[in-house]
C-alpha cells in the first residue's frame, strides 16, 4: 500500500531538488523528509535520488516515477476537493493556487488584502508548478483561480478556455547558465547573442506560449539553437543547464527563491518581460468567477504597490 506522506515527500524533493526546501514546503523537518523518501525508495525497491553534499538530482527511475505520479497526485487532489465541495456549501471559500516560484510576500499580502476586503470569504491556498495551469485547459480545474507567470503580454497569447486578470507585475528576463558557461561571467547579454548558444524550449507548452517564452528567432531574424525538453518542470531545465550546457530563458529572481549550486543568473536585454497574472476557467460558475475576478484585481493592486 502507498503512504501518501511518502508520495508527497518524494514529489516535493523532486520539484525542489533540495531536502530542506521540501521540508519547509511540507511543514516538516529535513530529517523527516529524508526518512519518508528513504521509506518510499524501499517501497519501490530502487534509488530515486542521487545525493551528494552539493546537489540532489533524480535518477532515471526517479524521473520516470515523477512523470507518472505528479499528474496522478494532481487528479487525486482534484477528486478530494470535488467531494469536499459537494459535502459542504460553497460561497465562502475561494480555492487559490499559486506558482511555487512566486515571491512569498506577494502570496501572503494578496491573501491578507483579499480577506480584508471580502470579509465573508476565506482563501484556501495550494501550490503548483508554474505552467501546471496550461495542463488544465480542457480539464476540471482543482482551484478557482491560479496566480502564475506567463511570458510577454498574456492577453495576446491566444489562450482559450480561461480568463486572464490584470498583470500584477512585470519582471525582466534573465538566462540561467552553468557556472562554467561562456555567458556566466557577463554582466548582461542581449537576446541576439543567445542565438550562438543552445537555449531550452519546452515541448509541452501550448505553441503560442512556447514561442513567446523562448523565441524561435531573434528580433533580427537569427534562428535560435533550441534544446527541446518534453517537460514543463523546473528541475529538468536546471538539470539541462548544469549537466548539458544549455541556457534557460526565464524571469529574474528565480534563484533567490530556488538557489541552485552551479547555476548563474544573467540579465537579458532585447526580449519582453515575464508577467504575473491570475487565471480562471471560462467554465467557472458566475458567483465564483466574480470573486475570482476580485481576487485578480487584489493581486494586481498588491503587485503594483
Amino acid at each position: 500500500m502507498l503512504d501518501i506522506r511518502e508520495v508527497e515527500a518524494f514529489l516535493a524533493v523532486a520539484e525542489e531538488l533540495h531536502f530542506g526546501r521540501a521540508g519547509e514546503r511540507l511543514g516538516v523537518s529535513t530529517s523527516r523528509v529524508s526518512g519518508l523518501v528513504r521509506a518510499f525508495e524501499r517501497r519501490v525497491r530502487t534509488t530515486l535520488f542521487e545525493r551528494t553534499s552539493r546537489e540532489v538530482k533524480l535518477t532515471e527511475a526517479g524521473r520516470r516515477l515523477f512523470a507518472e505520479l505528479c499528474p496522478a497526485y494532481t487528479w487525486m487532489q482534484r477528486a478530494i476537493a470535488q467531494v469536499r465541495d459537494a459535502a459542504e456549501p460553497r460561497g465562502s471559500v475561494l480555492r487559490v493556487g499559486f506558482s511555487t516560484t512566486l515571491p512569498p510576500e506577494l502570496v501572503d499580502k494578496s491573501i491578507a488584502a483579499f480577506e480584508e476586503r471580502y470579509t465573508s470569504w476565506r482563501v484556501v491556498k495550494s501550490e503548483y508548478p508554474t505552467s501546471e495551469v496550461l495542463r488544465w485547459l480542457h480539464q476540471d480545474w482543482p482551484v478557482d483561480v491560479f496566480v502564475t507567470w506567463l511570458p510577454g503580454e498574456p492577453a495576446l497569447l491566444g489562450l482559450r478556455g480561461m480568463h486572464i486578470g490584470p498583470v500584477a507585475a512585470r519582471v525582466p528576463r534573465v538566462v540561467l547558465v552553468g557556472a562554467d558557461h561562456p555567458l556566466a561571467v557577463r554582466a548582461s547579454v542581449d537576446v541576439e547573442e543567445l542565438a550562438a548558444h543552445e537555449v531550452i524550449a519546452f515541448g509541452e507548452l501550448p505553441e503560442g506560449v512556447s514561442r513567446v517564452w523562448t523565441p524561435r528567432v531573434t528580433p533580427n531574424g537569427r534562428p535560435m539553437a533550441l534544446r527541446w525538453l518534453n517537460t514543463v518542470y523546473l528541475e529538468e531545465a536546471i538539470r539541462a543547464v548544469v549537466h548539458e550546457g544549455a541556457a534557460h530563458l526565464t524571469f529574474g529572481g528565480l534563484l533567490d527563491r530556488y538557489p541552485r549550486p552551479g547555476v548563474v543568473e544573467v540579465p537579458v536585454t532585447g526580449v519582453g518581460p515575464m508577467s504575473v497574472v491570475s487565471l480562471w476557467s471560462t467554465e467557472t460558475p458566475v458567483q465564483i468567477a466574480r470573486v475570482a475576478n476580485g481576487f485578480a484585481d487584489t493581486v494586481a493592486e498588491v503587485g503594483g504597490s
